[in-house]
C-alpha cells in the first residue's frame, strides 16, 4: 500500500511539473498579454503549492499505513 501511495505521489507531481513548465512557456511566448501573464503566474504558484501539499499529504498517509 505504501508503494501505491508513493506511485500516486510521483505521478501527481509529474503532472504538476508538466503543467508548470507549460505555463512558464506560455509566459515566455511573445503573443501573451499582460493579464494573461498574471494569470499564468498565479497558475504556476498554484501548481507549486499543490505539489507541496501532495508531498505533505502523502507523507502523512504513509505514516498512518501499518507496515508488515
Amino acid at each position: 500500500m505504501v508503494t501505491l501511495v508513493r506511485l500516486v505521489r510521483v505521478l501527481l507531481i509529474l503532472v504538476l511539473a508538466v503543467l508548470t513548465v507549460s505555463f512558464v512557456i506560455g509566459i515566455g511566448a511573445p503573443d501573451t498579454g499582460g493579464v494573461e501573464k498574471v494569470v499564468l503566474a498565479a497558475l504556476i504558484a498554484t501548481c507549486v503549492f499543490a505539489a507541496a501539499r501532495v508531498t505533505t499529504l502523502s507523507s502523512r498517509l504513509q505514516q498512518r499505513i501499518p507496515r508488515h
